[in-house]
């Protein structure tokens, strides 16, 4: 398994709607309960269009906008589920 990955620096200074693939490395995602408790959480609480939740084997890609991170971190935790990493994958294309 190749262990490199490139990403793109987030701004934390982007205050447009323009969506981005942002992957949440999250904990338990092996667990069927887990996974989803994510999903709802991420669509009831905070408001992701269930098109924009792509699950994978060690957390979810979401297609949402920068400035929406703190507000899903906030109702991740807020549901004691582990966040271990966030991050935009390197697109060369863009």
């Amino acid at each position: 398994m190749n262990d490199i990955l490139l990403i793109s620096r987030l701004s934390p200074q982007d205050y447009s709607n323009e969506k981005r693939k942002v992957f949440f490395v999250l904990g338990c995602m092996n667990i069927s309960k887990i996974e989803n408790k994510v999903v709802d959480t991420l669509h009831n609480e905070s408001k992701v269009d269930l098109k924009d939740i792509i699950v994978k084997y060690n957390g979810v890609e979401l297609n949402i906008p920068t400035q929406e991170i703190p507000n899903i971190i906030k109702h991740l935790c807020k549901e004691n589920i582990s966040i271990y990493s966030i991050f935009q994958i390197y697109n060369p294309d863009l």
